[in-house]
């Protein structure tokens, strides 16, 4: 193997997010497929990851059992049960870990901390390169702004996106709050449904959302004073941009010395204010 390789791990090989990591390191140059892992249970195991992810056979076989060789790096999109035991194997086996599951509870990301300590971990609940530059943008715009812009946030999603706002644009929002010194839960208002003898409040974040058709989701950030509006604007086309941020993720982590860190971390970003 070229030393200029990293080998990764895809945990959640048979889900969505899976195929598509996997399609991006079999087209990679500077990425190599040492296993592939989903639980136990339904179709897909034993079968070849290439098969499975609707490209040509890899050689490397979907199993039940993550089980991380040294050197490589693990990216685990899989379900918050297994997210614990997850954490722990890498640890153990002292490798790096992307982790890219959601809604983890308390115990869960007390371990993610511990772990930690030992092995470096990138843990994101997005991994677009676009929508984390986005978020720093959104909170250095709204410092620089200040109280006499008003800010709003409007996001698109496919129709069978169940949760309205989104997350992301949920994070957007409490950045934006945070860098202006005010509390998230006071001011970010979702929806403006009905009608009030109220006018706008000055420091409100105000959040609307779409669903409609098969967009992998749009996020466009509106400041407005009188007579100018800046928009900021995030398009995503397709799942392969999480995939491709993720598997960016791995390669910059391999190198790093144990921590938790995010993709503004990533990105170089952290510098920044």
């Amino acid at each position: 193997m070229s030393s200029r390789l990293t080998p990764v791990v895809i945990v959640g090989a048979r889900g969505r997010m899976g195929k598509a990591l996997i399609g991006e390191v079999v087209k990679s140059d500077t990425l190599v497929l040492d296993g592939a892992v989903d639980r136990s249970g339904g179709p897909g195991r034993g079968q070849d990851a290439g098969t499975l992810a609707g490209l040509h056979p890899i050689g490397v076989t979907v199993t039940d059992n993550l089980a991380p060789r040294r050197n490589t790096v693990v990216v685990d999109f899989s379900l918050p049960e297994a997210t614990q035991t997850n954490i722990e194997r890498c640890r153990d086996a002292g490798v790096a870990l992307v982790l890219g599951t959601t809604g983890l509870d308390k115990e869960s990301l007390d371990l993610l901390r511990s772990a930690a300590k030992t092995i470096p971990i990138v843990s994101a609940a997005n991994f677009s390169a676009g929508i984390t530059l986005l978020t720093r943008l959104a909170g250095l715009a709204a410092r620089a702004l200040g109280d006499d812009w008003n800010i709003e946030l409007f996001e698109l999603h496919h129709r069978h996106k169940r949760d309205a706002p989104s997350g992301t644009a949920k994070r957007i929002a409490k950045r934006i709050a945070r860098a202006m010194d005010r509390n998230p839960d006071e001011v970010i208002v979702a929806g403006r449904g009905g009608s009030t003898n109220e006018p706008r409040g000055v420091k409100e974040i105000g959040l609307s959302s779409a669903r409609g058709g098969d967009s992998a989701g749009e996020h466009t950030l509106m400041f407005l004073t009188d007579g100018e509006r800046i928009e900021l604007t995030h398009r995503a086309g397709d799942r392969t941009i999480f995939a491709r941020g993720a598997l960016r993720a791995a390669q910059w982590v391999a190198s790093q010395p144990p921590g938790l860190y995010d993709m503004s971390d990533v990105l170089g970003l952290s510098a920044l204010s």
